[in-house]
């Protein structure tokens, strides 16, 4: 039976369940989180901007301008609102907003591959390690800081191609309930939800028949998560909040300043989710991996992007009152190798990178850690991703160091043990 504090989907809810696909696995992770206890303090929330790929840190926030001309590249470096902080060119727009941003350039996390460090960057954990499917950061933020009595869902995901990097939505151990909700267009929002054709309605009986006899047949959890997330998704259906999702409700000079793009229509959305109340968003802008010349002057378009999208992003949060207790990280996998090589591009580069930080309670105005003269090592304060993962988890008021028991019975830390958030970016 369908909990009594959510009232069982009428038939023609039912259907439209049906016909948008809500029974696969891209609506199943928002099962209703567990409730963050009431503090009286602001809720806390992030919003990801996943590089997908690995972006250059030569080429967008640890410029290397006395660097011979195979190393530092074609982007000029320019001053930004923080004396002494650098940027690339490509990024007035952030450069003025360097007040409240924290740039960490002793990124240092020796995991090459792109799917190992995908997974890395978004777990804290290296893939394999004591044969644990770990949670990705949102499912973790879901379970943690996540509103049980909400009908919207604690963690979306947008922008991504959803086939390729499904891994993005996985909750690991902390299982479906907090598995991501996705998105993959962030301009059709809800769309596929809306009211269908009538003509369906005839169909609506198979379908209560079909649970019916599927629950009486498989009395299991995963049988009643499936049920309970038809409930929550009909919830949504049902609340008001899911105006959220509808970019069509904002002014077109507002939609406009993050620019027409799906990178900043998924900006956009984020900043509505968040302020609807969704405690972790994630936005994808994928094409990063710039191993010749023709992908590394693409990505000087994506650049831009970053620049209208995200800048315009910190600006509304600032505004609104809403960037203090909202997290913003802009980060990839890696980084890109020093020396461009000889097709114009640069490789894999784990070793020295740069991740951004802004908002959430993080002390802007500030570079943390430091590269050589090329970028090819880091000099001072290198951070791991446990280190980064545990930095996060304080900003959002996760209790980093909190032991776990999985469902096979083994505790696990939500971050890997060894762990150090860096301290010097809270005010």
């Amino acid at each position: 039976m369908f909990r009594r504090h959510e009232p069982a989907p009428t038939r023609r809810e039912l259907l439209r369940l049906a016909a948008a696909g809500v029974a696969g696995s891209s609506l199943s992770g928002w099962l209703g989180p567990l409730a963050a206890r009431a503090t009286g303090k602001s809720r806390k929330a992030c919003i990801l901007l996943w590089m997908d790929g690995g972006p250059s840190h030569h080429d967008t926030f640890d410029p290397k301008p006395d660097a011979a001309a195979e190393i530092r590249g074609e982007l000029k470096a320019i001053d930004t609102a923080v004396p002494g902080i650098r940027v690339t060119e490509k990024f007035p727009t952030l450069a003025g907003l360097m007040k409240d941003c924290a740039v960490l350039r002793g990124m240092r996390t020796e995991e090459p591959d792109h799917g190992r460090a995908r997974l890395y960057m978004h777990t804290g954990y290296r893939p394999g390690i004591g044969g644990v499917d770990y949670p990705v950061l949102g499912s973790v933020a879901s379970a943690e800081i996540g509103d049980a009595d909400s009908a919207l869902p604690n963690f979306v995901v947008t922008g991504t191609p959803l086939n390729k990097y499904e891994f993005v939505t996985t909750p690991g151990y902390l299982g479906p309930r907090h598995q991501a909700m996705a998105l993959a267009d962030p301009a059709q929002g809800l769309e596929n939800l809306r009211p269908l054709a009538s003509d369906f309605d005839d169909r609506v009986g198979v379908l209560e028949e079909m649970e019916r006899a599927f629950a009486r047949k498989n009395p299991a959890t995963p049988v009643e998560a499936h049920r309970t997330m038809v409930a929550r998704t009909v919830r949504l259906i049902r609340s008001e909040k899911a105006k959220a999702f509808d970019l069509s409700k904002e002014p077109a000079a507002a939609r406009d300043a993050y620019g027409d793009t799906g990178f900043g229509r998924g900006c956009l959305l984020a900043r509505r989710l968040v302020e609807a109340g969704i405690p972790f968003v994630e936005v994808y802008l994928t094409n990063w991996d710039t191993h010749e010349k023709r992908a590394a002057e693409a990505a000087k378009g994506l650049m831009d992007q970053v620049d209208r999208g995200m800048g315009t992003l910190l600006r509304d949060l600032k505004e609104r009152g809403l960037l203090d207790s909202t997290l913003v990280i802009w980060m990839g996998e890696f980084g890109r190798t020093p020396r461009v090589n000889r097709n114009g591009g640069r490789d894999h580069f784990s070793r020295a990178w740069t991740t951004f930080l802004a908002g959430g309670g993080i002390r802007g105005g500030q570079t943390f850690g430091k590269t050589d003269r090329d970028g090819a090592s880091v000099t001072e304060r290198p951070v791991s991703a446990r280190d980064f993962m545990a930095t996060v988890c304080r900003a959002l008021g996760i209790d980093y160091a909190k032991t776990i028991d999985t469902p096979g019975g083994r505790p696990v830390k939500i971050v890997e043990k060894g762990a150090e958030p860096l301290s010097e970016l809270f005010g």
